[in-house]
């Protein structure tokens, strides 16, 4: 694992301030059990982000070990009338094309090891009505495959897998035709990416209200059915409006999963590639924005969620100042956990907010917990009126034995282990809090954490 985790902040510029142990009768502490022995899995890739434009995301996207980054939905060099700026032209003619912007962008990414999810379609603030001519727009999105996949016009063979048509078109904001035109743009776009790389993942609707039953729903996955047109990923949005609620992206995934399977479509992946808190929400703090971010990452982990970009890596995620915000770290925990991709068995966890993941390095010398506390404000912990059936139902949940942990973790074997603990609250940003040498078979830590708070524990065979 790479120790320097602050991006520049060298473990001499961090505070040690020695143990943070907590007595269990001061603070109620979560008893939790790490048992490195038992494998439960492997872990996904599922570190994923939506770029933002004009923004370099390259730091982040190597700090947090991003693998897939979605290009923006915002006016810039991924949009189609960007790499095609004259619909009048002859799209046959590489002359028409402007690819030196997206190629600087799909570079940008290529570089920072993570692959593209390559949106084609309009932005918001451009031309939300359906293309006058759908031949022709295939025939641009066929080119722009052929560029990044195939080589052609100068290009790449990238082998990029994801090609999304269109974004939210169940929205005003990006679509101002009827499904049927979406579906009919759908068809020939889909035909025609797959004419240009015949091993490419062809999905969409980007559906902003995935819960909502009907048109970009179950009536577009019936007509893909029935035209037997590729739908190789199902992608939606989801924002916990008026919740907060971390647990909810893997409920709302469950039930489009059960619709997918209901349908024939078992291989259809399921790619939440636009997510967050509340974005009309002003009383959470930066730390409370971590621990979200990163305790519904650990419960996407459990659910039937193939694939998800975090929305987005705005200027302050990235760290314009030159450290990143408790976000930017939050993902950077999750994605430290790629060192450790063997998962193993955890207890004490919740699907409430305190989440916990643990995995072990294929050699058993590096085990990480990545332990997220995160509690939903009082507001929203009761039933409200189904103003919007968009939205999924609140929780009533009380929270306890949530102010510390208290864990026991059984070790691969005896014998010395290094221990760091880093930390991401109120007054830490992902900050180095304490470190120790602890003899095997297994070790015992304890400390208060109370929400909201990040902790990711590191240890390391002597």
């Amino acid at each position: 694992m790479n120790t320097n985790v602050s991006w520049g902040m060298g473990l001499a510029a961090l505070v040690v301030i020695g143990s943070l142990r907590a007595l269990a009768d001061d603070l109620p502490l979560r008893k939790i059990t790490v048992d490195t022995t038992v494998t439960v899995g492997a872990l996904r890739p599922l570190s994923g982000i939506q770029a933002a434009a004009g923004v370099d995301g390259t730091a982040l996207y190597k700090a947090a070990r991003i693998d897939l980054v979605r290009i923006d939905d915002m006016q810039g060099p991924g949009d189609t009338d960007a790499i095609f700026p004259d619909m009048s032209a002859d799209a046959d003619n590489a002359r028409s094309y402007n690819f030196a912007p997206t190629d600087r962008l799909v570079a940008s990414i290529k570089s920072a090891g993570a692959e593209p999810l390559f949106r084609i379609g309009r932005s918001r603030g451009a031309d939300s009505s359906p293309p006058a001519d759908l031949d022709k727009y295939a025939q641009i999105a066929r080119h722009v495959v052929l560029h990044y996949n195939q080589g052609w016009d100068r290009g790449f063979r990238y082998a990029i897998r994801y090609w999304e048509i269109w974004n939210e078109p169940d929205s005003k904001l990006f679509w101002t035709g009827s499904p049927e035109e979406y579906y009919a743009l759908y068809d020939k776009m889909a035909r025609a990416i797959q004419s240009a790389d015949a091993s490419a993942l062809v999905g969409g609707p980007a559906m902003s209200k995935p819960l909502i039953a009907g048109a970009y729903r179950e009536k577009f996955l019936d007509f893909v059915r029935f035209n037997r047109l590729p739908l190789d990923f199902f992608s939606w949005h989801f924002f916990a409006v008026d919740s907060n609620d971390p647990y909810t992206f893997a409920t709302v995934a469950r039930e489009l999963r059960r619709i997918f399977d209901a349908r024939g479509l078992g291989s259809t992946r399921n790619v939440l590639d636009e997510w967050n808190a509340d974005p009309a929400e002003r009383d959470m703090s930066k730390a409370a924005r971590a621990a979200f971010a990163a305790s519904s990452l650990i419960y996407m982990l459990g659910g039937p969620i193939d694939a998800q970009t975090y929305h987005r890596a705005d200027a302050e995620l990235l760290g314009n100042k030159g450290t990143p915000d408790e976000v930017g770290h939050a993902l950077s925990a999750f994605g430290a956990l790629k060192s450790t991709p063997v998962l193993i068995r955890t207890a004490g966890g919740d699907e409430s907010g305190f989440a916990v993941a643990a995995g072990r390095s294929r050699d058993s010398r590096l085990i990480q917990v990545l332990i997220s506390n995160y509690q939903i404000a009082a507001k929203y912990l009761q039933p409200r009126d189904n103003w919007d059936t968009s939205l999924p139902e609140r929780r009533t949940l009380q929270y306890q034995d949530n102010g510390g942990y208290d864990a026991t973790i059984n070790l691969p074997a005896s014998g010395k282990y290094r221990v760091k603990r880093y930390r991401i609250n109120d007054s830490s940003n992902f900050a180095l809090v304490d470190q120790s040498t602890q003899t095997g078979p297994s070790i015992h830590l304890q400390a208060a954490l109370p929400p909201p708070g990040i902790e990711l524990i590191v240890i390391t065979a002597n």
